[in-house]
């Protein structure tokens, strides 16, 4: 009972509002993407965009990238420079980080049958660490389902970062009306950061969740930081995507529905690094030029039909 009033207080996220990105530290992000999409929605640029874009197709996630369409967070006001003024290296880390950016999160569901299903995988204590936690829903389901671990989750945006901490707070009240020592001693577990997954402490992990759909372009360096910095026997879980980095062991492969919607890879941080072969240079995600091409034409052709163009 105590618990359902808990889980209550976690509520869905998928459809939360998306401020627009105005502070310094995106300020590139919005600079490029503005002039992204113009490209996109100026018929005379079009063929421009796909140019551009189509080398470093295996860094989009979909066809056109999420951050230039109508549910992305670019301010409304109009670019300062064009896209012949960006080179393809700041254009490539543009397409790196606008995946960073995408939301996505398990329902409640898919995370009580994740942590029913690699209950026999884990500690009795230890530290749970969500890399990219979003709205926090990971973490505090980790904090009811591992009573003996501390859960921490790491969010850049600070927005999310926000919500998270409003949402986390919910929950506490929540538990504070029929329990107050529990409410304290989940509290004093739970630690929720605004960081750069890349800058975070993993040094004591026990299991590393990675919610990890949005993540093909980041997936070779995130093995490489996780190689370096978790202990032996550290477990990592991600989704889509496998780890490939040869510092980590496949442990089990959860194929989709069995614990969500799309396929969960867990793995084992095994032996030193200097025992093991060079992790290879790996391309988890690249569409076929042609079908991106038409993909891309198919989608300036809905944004005209939108505009009644």
């Amino acid at each position: 009972m105590q618990h359902s009033a808990m889980r209550q207080a976690i509520t869905n996220g998928e459809q939360h509002l998306r401020p627009v990105l105005d502070d310094a530290q995106f300020a590139r992000y919005v600079d490029i993407g503005l002039a992204l999409r113009q490209a996109f929605r100026t018929p005379a640029l079009r063929d421009d965009f796909i140019a551009r874009l189509q080398p470093h197709r295996r860094l989009i996630i979909g066809s056109v990238p999420a951050g230039i369409q109508q549910h992305g967070m670019l301010p409304a006001h109009a670019p300062t420079h064009s896209l012949a003024d960006i080179s393809d290296a700041d254009l490539a880390q543009w397409l790196v980080d606008d995946g960073r950016l995408i939301y996505g999160e398990f329902t409640q569901q898919e995370l009580d049958r994740y942590f029913e299903t690699l209950a026999p995988w884990l500690p009795a204590h230890g530290h749970f660490i969500d890399l990219g936690s979003g709205l926090g829903k990971v973490v505090m389901t980790a904090a009811l389902a591992l009573p003996g671990m501390r859960c921490t989750g790491v969010e850049l945006l600070e927005y999310r970062h926000r919500m998270a901490q409003a949402r986390l707070a919910g929950m506490l009240d929540a538990a504070r009306t029929q329990d107050a020592a529990m409410a304290d001693e989940i509290d004093a577990r739970v630690r929720l950061l605004q960081q750069d997954m890349f800058e975070a402490d993993v040094s004591d992990a026990s299991l590393v969740f990675i919610y990890s759909t949005c993540f093909a372009p980041l997936m070779d360096r995130l093995g490489e930081k996780l190689a370096r910095e978790l202990p032996q026997g550290a477990l990592v879980t991600t989704t889509t995507f496998p780890l490939l980095h040869p510092a980590f062991e496949p442990v089990q492969q959860f194929a989709a529905p069995s614990v969500a919607w799309t396929t969960v890879f867990l793995y084992r941080r095994r032996g030193a690094l200097e025992a093991l072969p060079p992790a290879p240079a790996s391309y988890l995600y690249e569409q076929d030029g042609a079908a991106w091409e038409a993909a891309v034409r198919a989608a300036f052709a809905a944004y005209d039909a939108e505009q009644g163009a």
